[in-house]
């Protein structure tokens, strides 16, 4: 999914708002279309706009408007813009087990991101959580367990890290956890939190903790140009991708590596979405990371011509042929949000006012 950006300051008028709101619920529409008039509904600083996304959430099979993949994204985009207003719509989301699993993970997962955001009741969103969090639907149980730990870190600390060298590199983007604190004497190091991350044993939450250590890790490493630091906090998050005994740790290790587009991740990345009995989710998931390495390779020119950059484009060309489709549809948008990275002539992906 493209990067999360701040609600735009520019007013939008109402008839763009139904217009794009009318875009994303034509079936006919191309799903390039649909996807950016949604990311514009996400960017627009209106009110009305919540309520837009809500009424496409609302959508279920065998409605033609129903689609797995948007309303997944539309859900994640209400959690992002953090409106209290879009609380009843995720929770009613959450709930209907006509949703896709994929959607009611992704609602319960909006529901913790907006805990802390102005007028949200967290216990009101705690008591919801916790009705799924020993559920029967394992991808909504797992995004609830980590959403309670959310909200007990939230309580306990106010939201506050020492370091957070996440919201330097993602302003906009509300992480499902807050990473190991790496600043305080004794630290987790990088094979400890690998490690953690791997250990089945661990609860989700601090799994999830340990992941986005060594995603700071990483970003660390960049900022310092430290090669050998960036190679093997890589490979230590880029192992995630077979973690076992969670398929949602798994696709958030996939999204992560998305967020870090590295060359050096192709591999695992490939390896990941040929497996045909990996959770769709993760796979879906994985070919978005491919895109956005692509992106961000050709853009740097530098990379452009690297083996796995072509790599990784071949595979997702190859998937778009995918029996499944969450994972076909996302190769589809990984390309053209790829294509939108890397070209000068695209300013912005999502239809936003200029």
């Amino acid at each position: 999914m493209p990067t999360s950006g701040p609600l735009s300051k520019l007013p939008v008028p109402e008839s763009t708002l139904r217009e794009w709101a009318q875009c994303l619920m034509n079936p006919k529409a191309s799903l390039v279309e649909r996807s950016r008039a949604l990311w514009g509904l996400r960017h627009a600083g209106e009110k009305l706009a919540v309520s837009l996304l809500s009424d496409f959430l609302t959508e279920t099979e065998p409605s033609p408007v129903a689609d797995t993949l948007l309303q997944h994204e539309a859900a994640y985009c209400l959690g992002q813009r953090g409106d209290s207003e879009a609380v009843p719509v995720l929770i009613a989301t959450m709930r209907n087990p006509k949703h896709h699993p994929v959607v009611r993970h992704e609602a319960a997962e909006a529901l913790a991101a907006l805990c802390g955001a102005p007028g949200v009741d967290m216990d009101q969103v705690q008591k919801e959580l916790l009705e799924f969090a020993d559920g029967k639907v394992p991808e909504l149980a797992d995004t609830c367990q980590v959403g309670l730990g959310r909200i007990e870190w939230l309580r306990s600390s106010g939201g506050f890290l020492e370091s957070d060298i996440g919201k330097e590199f993602f302003p906009f983007t509300i992480d499902p956890a807050p990473p190991m604190n790496l600043s305080i004497p004794g630290g987790a190091d990088v094979q400890q939190m690998h490690d953690i991350m791997m250990d089945p044993k661990q609860d989700l939450f601090t799994r999830y903790q340990a992941l986005f250590g060594l995603r700071d890790r990483i970003l660390r490493a960049k900022l310092q140009q430290d090669d050998g630091e960036l190679e093997c906090c890589s490979h230590f998050l880029a192992k995630g991708l077979q973690a076992p005994g969670s398929d949602l740790l798994r696709h958030e290790v996939a999204f992560v590596l998305g967020q870090l587009a590295l060359t050096e991740t192709v591999p695992h990345l490939v390896e990941c979405v040929r497996d045909a009995s990996a959770h769709p989710m993760v796979r879906h998931e994985a070919f978005e990371a491919l895109g956005a390495v692509i992106g961000q390779s050709e853009a740097d020119e530098c990379n452009a011509d690297k083996p796995c950059v072509k790599m990784a484009r071949e595979e997702l060309k190859a998937g778009l042929n995918d029996p499944e489709p969450l994972v076909r549809e996302s190769c589809v948008l990984a390309l053209d949000i790829a294509d939108y990275v890397s070209s000068p002539s695209q300013f912005q992906y999502a239809f936003v006012p200029s």
